[in-house]
């Protein structure tokens, strides 16, 4: 982010334009696949005896074998979020309560871990200016993912839908210790609701993965992720307790606020399954949502993948050439090739190198570094003009990454 901050970029009614031009209540409803072209191939590596050499360094720059890997790239990762944007749909609601919005938005924070819970294979590094869009015309959003930094690695994504804006950058820091690995989350995630305006923002926990030397790997969430309405200063808190502190350590409570900090609503459940909520005075709890578990079972040969996730990777006409769907290597992990994966994989990282040190490194082009009035906080926001392209089919000045 050494560009000098533009606080032209994001222009959230050009974007809003962009999302109406494509007439996406008009477009028939897809069929989409069900399953990946392959069950997932057998791993005959020890996950120990190949990462213990990196013990201490930063895995964000380790080449991991490919046999670790899930076909989808980080871009398509963060695109997983929005499997559940039924909730964003239901926080944008014109005739419900503010505290309401921020309890459907404090819930939606916390559900993906609930899909890929289980999930330990390693998402594709993108590389630098690798794309990922997402037209879901049965949901109701489109999305445009891009990667805007390699070292470190940067991630933005950025959505829209009839009532309302999602976006988010990602960007961690880790810590490998031997038996565990830390992500420790340092962006942001943001949703304004078209009708009135509201700007909410929140950050996302640490995830740990445990027993990477012996036993079955399984992970925890920790911290608290609180919601802020930017207009209003109401807000809500998710509270994430890990392993040491709990032996429930998949439990979790949620509480809104508001603008004077008194405790209007409650959120309770477990983040790997359910989640329920009330009214601070009422008694009872009303359900809000289950995890589809038989679903995931069945998908275990598929890298447990949600029928969401399946869908992810599959080809479409019409897109960049630099969208994550044209990576040889992720493809060729679909259909458990795992030696023409590693070699095209490998390929990749080389050329990508070799672009670096000519200075000829490849540029995003669909975001840059914008300062938010509200958080007053420097990150990648979407400059606009995917889209246009898109129905053009001008990709003229996408880079050739593949």
């Amino acid at each position: 982010m050494d560009a000098a901050p533009n606080t032209a970029a994001a222009k959230y009614p050009d974007a809003v334009q962009e999302f109406e031009e494509m007439k996406l209540d008009e477009l028939p409803e897809r069929k989409r696949r069900k399953e990946l072209p392959r069950p997932r191939h057998d791993i005959h590596l020890s996950l120990w005896k190949t990462l213990k050499s990196f013990v201490g360094k930063d895995l964000t720059r380790v080449a991991i074998p490919v046999n670790f890997n899930e076909p989808l790239t980080f871009l398509q990762r963060i695109t997983e979020d929005l499997e559940f944007s039924d909730m964003l749909d239901k926080a944008a609601q014109d005739d419900i309560p503010s505290s309401k919005r921020l309890m459907y938005l404090a819930v939606f924070s916390a559900l993906p871990f609930a899909s890929v819970a289980k999930r330990y294979s390693k998402p594709f590094n993108p590389l630098l200016a690798e794309t990922y869009e997402l037209v879901r015309e049965d949901k109701g959003f489109v999305s445009i993912a891009e990667q805007v930094s390699h070292h470190p690695p940067i991630t933005c994504i950025h959505a829209e839908s009839k009532n309302w804006t999602f976006w988010q950058e990602f960007k961690m820091e880790s810590k490998f210790r031997g038996i565990y690995f830390k992500i420790i989350p340092t962006g942001s995630v943001h949703f304004k609701i078209r009708s009135t305006g509201e700007h909410y923002s929140w950050t996302k926990p640490c995830t740990t993965i445990h027993n990477l030397i012996l036993g079955s790997l399984w992970n925890d969430q920790e911290g608290v992720v609180k919601i802020v309405n930017h207009q209003t200063g109401e807000s809500a808190c998710m509270f994430f307790e890990p392993y040491k502190v709990t032996k429930y350590y998949t439990s979790i409570k949620g509480e809104v606020y508001d603008k004077d900090n008194n405790v209007t609503m409650l959120i309770k459940g477990d983040w790997q399954s359910y989640y329920t909520y009330k009214h601070v005075d009422d008694t009872d709890w009303t359900h809000l949502w289950s995890l589809d578990n038989d679903t995931l079972e069945e998908n275990k040969k598929f890298y447990g993948f949600s029928p969401f996730a399946i869908q992810l990777n599959e080809p479409e006409a019409d897109i960049a050439p630099t969208d994550s769907r044209f990576r040889p290597d992720q493809r060729a992990l679909e259909y458990a090739d795992v030696d023409l994966a590693a070699s095209e994989k490998h390929r990749l990282e080389e050329e990508q190198r070799a672009r670096r040190k000519k200075d000829e490194n490849a540029k995003p082009r669909w975001f840059q570094p914008y300062e938010d009035p509200d958080t007053k906080v420097t990150y990648h926001a979407y400059k606009g003009g995917y889209w246009k392209a898109k129905r053009s089919g001008d990709w003229d000045e996408c880079s050739k990454l593949f």
